[in-house]
């Protein structure tokens, strides 16, 4: 885009092609994709050593333990904690980035609709996951200790409710906001693939003895995060709008 002043029209429809091309380039103007996600995906990284060397905080007295070993029926409080704190965090980055972008290209974003739902879905993932915990939907062995295979029907509801209760399907809702906000299509098909993934690799479940059983969890979707991120880095557009 240049500076260059709009094109004069000669007649009603010349006058309202022009006032489309002009929308459109100020909304592509607007959009800066490629950060959010770029962002979301540096905090799924830093929450592998979260995930791996975080204590184990008690809060909500869900463990039961035996001689040299322990089995705790809800999420760790410490993982919890940082996704809350982090997608936060990041919400205030994101909108700082926005601020900056639109001063930068004389264009301003409605960001703070987005960032608003973020946060606020944050917020509800925790307040979801600790409701979960005394109200599990997902039935709990009567005994925890018991090495016995025990099939466990889960219902699609229930499924469901836990899979978008997670943190990393909280950053797919969000997108679908923020696709919203940018009237992106190329960002709602690549939330909706994204949330798609996400809640299939939820609702699987890993036999593992390793403690570092979670990589899949948290890499699979920090991966599609920096694709998408370089994907819509090198289509972002980078001067000032027109007739500016």
């Amino acid at each position: 885009m240049t500076h260059e002043s709009a094109p004069q029209a000669d007649g009603p429809h010349e006058l309202l092609a022009v006032v489309r091309d002009l929308t459109h380039q100020v909304r592509v103007a607007q959009r800066g994709t490629w950060f959010p996600l770029l962002v979301f995906a540096v905090i799924t990284l830093v929450a592998i050593p979260v995930y791996r060397y975080a204590p184990y905080l008690d809060l909500f007295d869900t463990c039961r333990s035996r001689p040299q070993h322990t089995v705790c029926m809800a999420p760790n409080p410490t993982q919890l904690g940082y996704w809350t704190v982090a997608l936060v965090l990041a919400y205030a980055a994101i909108a700082g980035f926005y601020v900056r972008q639109s001063r930068r290209r004389g264009v301003g974003t409605p960001i703070r609709p987005y960032v608003v739902v973020g946060v606020a879905l944050a917020v509800l993932m925790a307040a979801v996951s600790i409701w979960l915990t005394f109200h599990p939907l997902i039935p709990v062995p009567a005994d925890p200790f018991s090495t016995d295979p025990v099939e466990i029907e889960v219902g699609p509801a229930a499924w469901l409710v836990n899979g978008l209760a997670s943190p990393i399907a909280v950053i797919a809702l969000a997108l679908l906001v923020l696709a919203r906000v940018e009237r992106n299509w190329a960002l709602l098909a690549y939330s909706l693939v994204y949330l798609a993934i996400v809640m299939v690799q939820g609702g699987q479940v890993i036999h593992s003895t390793s403690p570092w059983f979670f990589l899949p969890y948290l890499l699979v979707p920090a991966a599609l995060l920096l694709l998408g991120s370089a994907a819509f880095a090198l289509i972002r557009p980078t001067t000032e709008v027109p007739g500016r």
